[in-house]
């Protein structure tokens, strides 16, 4: 007796069949052509602390200690801290000291 199977229809997916996942940049790179904070793209763009830093009066490193200690707006996403352009605007805001005004 000859037993008769059926062609699959698709073949089960391997590791070499997926695409290459794109690797995060880290922590202290930057990246070319990002957004600015005050552009409508910039805004929700996730910039690392090394892109955020030269935005703002902060090293990269201080950035990170200010959001560990939650001092500062940031967006966690598990194990990475990132800042949107709406928290560097946020964070610009926060630290900006208004000009005195003599009364006349």
């Amino acid at each position: 007796m000859t037993v008769v199977t059926t062609p699959r229809a698709t073949k089960r997916p391997t590791e070499k069949d997926a695409p290459a996942r794109r690797k995060p940049p880290t922590r202290f790179e930057i990246r070319e052509d990002t957004p600015a904070p005050g552009t409508p793209e910039g805004a929700y763009f996730h910039y690392t602390p090394a892109e955020a830093a030269e935005w703002l009066p902060f090293s990269a490193h201080k950035l990170l200690k200010l959001a560990n200690a939650k001092s500062i707006p940031y967006v966690d996403n598990g194990a990475r801290i990132w800042f949107s352009g709406m928290n560097i605007r946020a964070i610009s805001e926060q630290f900006t000291v208004q000009p005195f005004n003599k009364a006349a």
